[in-house]
């Protein structure tokens, strides 16, 4: 069930360049400082577990200029490329934050970030990114394999281990 929503959320955010799992693990592993990752879920979610560093948007945050600054990002003139990974349960809520943060890039007032920032959305989302066994933290940041399911539909995605009491 997880691919056909996967594909739906291409198509309906084609502008957003999104990243695989795997590619992001690597990404992770190998320059771990120049990689933002942004989760965009609610407050119960993020604090059930989440990816080690996120930095939690709420989800209809329209203001891209104040989560550029709640990100902070420290860029300054002439540092490398900083890559924001936005993910979510599945990837919805995480493309939409992503397309508006390119379009804020695009536009006028984010012009002095223009290739600074490079914005995707992680393919699959947490949810994807959990039933792989990839590494997830609690608000403790202590390692843990308990996942938010979101609502009844996605708890039929997790893997029974994996649900948390919620």
């Amino acid at each position: 069930m997880l691919k056909p929503v996967s594909e739906w959320i291409k198509h309906s955010f084609q502008t957003v360049e999104n990243v695989s799992s795997d590619s992001l693990e690597q990404l992770l592993k190998e320059d771990r400082d120049r990689v933002v990752l942004v989760d965009v879920r609610s407050p119960g979610e993020f604090e059930v577990s989440h990816l080690q560093g996120a930095v939690r948007v709420e989800p209809d945050n329209t203001a891209m200029d104040s989560v550029i600054q709640q990100l902070d990002l420290g860029l300054a003139g002439g540092e490398e490329l900083r890559e924001i990974i936005c993910y979510c349960t599945t990837g919805y809520q995480a493309a939409h934050l992503a397309q508006n943060l390119n379009t804020f890039l695009e536009s006028e007032c984010g012009r002095g970030l223009r290739g600074q920032l490079k914005v995707s959305n992680l393919e699959g989302g947490f949810l994807k990114w959990t039933r792989e066994n990839r590494a997830i933290v609690d608000s403790s940041n202590q390692p843990t394999t308990l996942v938010h399911p979101y609502n009844e539909l996605w708890v039929e995605l997790l893997k029974a281990e994996f649900k948390a009491p919620v």
